[in-house]
């Protein structure tokens, strides 16, 4: 994560982001070519493994980060919509009692936790976009395509 703003900066993958192919710049990340000198030794059983887990991380950070934004973004206007209606006084009050100064530190805060989970989500497929990329060059199957390669409904017409 601390890696982050450097990589927008300066990673080919992200100076690449405005043509169809995203692919060739993310291979040219130095990242990326760290992550495959790691997986080369392993077995494509191993590699399955990895790619399953990575799934897994991927599915998990992006179920919190949608619930952190819902959570830090939506509860909060709700409550403050709902507190406009029922008593605008006391919203007045509240708001008042604080100073103004305070409330940006609170929005900002709160902005900076929901971009923290949605970077962390970003990452997280990011890693698993490079350990199918590292599938792919070494011709193994994903866990789950080795069924529907053989499975003859699944084949095309003619085949």
């Amino acid at each position: 994560m601390w890696r982050m703003p450097w990589e927008w900066l300066f990673s080919p993958s992200i100076w690449t982001m405005t043509g169809l192919d995203l692919v060739s710049g993310l291979l040219r990340n130095g990242s990326t070519k760290a992550i495959f000198a790691l997986l080369a030794p392993l077995p494509p059983a191993e590699l399955r493994r990895i790619h399953a887990l990575a799934a897994l991380n991927h599915r998990r950070h992006e179920a919190v980060s949608r619930w952190m934004a819902l959570a830090f973004v939506t509860v909060p206007t709700s409550a403050a919509l709902a507190l406009s209606q029922i008593a605008p006084e006391t919203l007045r009050a509240v708001t008042a009692s604080r100073g103004l100064t305070s409330w940006y530190f609170v929005l900002g805060y709160i902005g900076a936790g929901v971009t923290f989970y949605l970077l962390a989500a970003w990452r997280a497929r990011q890693l698993l976009t490079i350990i199918e990329l590292a599938l792919i060059r070494r011709g193994v199957p994903a866990p789950g395509e080795e069924a529907a390669a053989e499975d003859p409904l699944q084949a095309p017409l003619g085949a």
